[in-house]
């Protein structure tokens, strides 16, 4: 005997309306200023708890959704941000740099992307690639965990203190394989020595030692209090992009970056908070 629960048609129903809730979910944390838990979201969609966590739990295994550094809220993830540009104050700064990275681009020539910080993960969310061989590996929404890679770091260094410790208690074990050494990220002993180094300059330039043809120019956008919403990085093959022509260019590349580090300075960065 087919009933609607067995039949086709029954089963067509049951994924719609699986499908429906999903989408909701995702719409509500794409219009969401701050990171939603489960209830929160019960309450206000109209559904039960069960139903939030299991469309939740859908879109973080595909990276629609992430938990915040508590691991107790749910915010956009790294895939909905490459995607989106409403989500308060990481889509002010997108939409804000969109235009410069545009204009980076013309001066410049070369690849050039901008990271923001999602949980506690680097994630790059727009990107304008230069013609020919790409220098960067970091695909856009691919997440990167804050202390693994220079570019990662630099967006750590413009936090403080007591957050920068609470993101290393919270990330240890630190060591972990990577496709790339990167020996800076195996202890908190090397992350605070980056940190350190990183915060000397208003910017970064550097060679990766891993891949000698590349070299990159990091440039932190930060509010009023120096933390930092987003980081701007420049990439290309040294034969035409190492760090003296970077150097000779510095002054246009600041003057292109001026108009949205006075206006990111209006803004207050998001919250980092970590579990510690």
């Amino acid at each position: 005997m087919i009933t609607s629960e067995t039949s086709p048609e029954g089963g067509k129903r049951y994924r719609n309306q699986a499908t429906r809730r999903v989408l909701t979910v995702l719409l509500a944390l794409a219009d969401a200023p701050q990171p939603r838990g489960v209830s929160e979201l019960s309450r206000s969609l109209g559904m039960n708890k069960n139903m939030v966590h299991r469309a939740l739990a859908t879109l973080a295994s595909a990276g629609y959704a992430a938990r915040d550094p508590s691991g107790e809220l749910y915010q956009p993830g790294p895939r909905l941000l490459s995607l989106s540009r409403s989500s308060g104050a990481e889509t002010d700064i997108v939409a804000l740099a969109h235009p410069v990275l545009e204009r980076l681009h013309a001066l410049t020539h070369e690849s050039v992307y901008l990271s923001i910080i999602v949980g506690r993960n680097r994630v790059t969310v727009d990107d304008i690639q230069a013609e020919g061989a790409r220098v960067l590996r970091s695909q856009r929404g691919h997440p990167v965990p804050l202390h693994c890679t220079k570019m990662s770091r630099v967006l750590l260094a413009h936090r403080s203190n007591s957050e920068i410790a609470d993101y290393l208690r919270a990330a240890a074990p630190l060591h972990r394989e990577q496709h790339i050494p990167d020996p800076p990220s195996e202890t908190a002993q090397g992350v605070w020595q980056d940190i350190k180094s990183i915060r000397m300059s208003g910017h970064v330039l550097w060679r990766n030692p891993h891949h000698t043809s590349a070299a990159y120019a990091i440039f932190p956008v930060c509010d009023a209090e120096d933390r930092a919403h987003a980081i701007i990085t420049i990439g290309g093959p040294r034969e035409r992009f190492d760090i003296p022509q970077i150097e000779a260019r510095l002054p246009e590349i600041r003057g292109v970056l001026e108009s949205l580090e006075r206006e990111a300075r209006l803004i207050p960065a998001p919250v980092f908070v970590v579990d510690a």
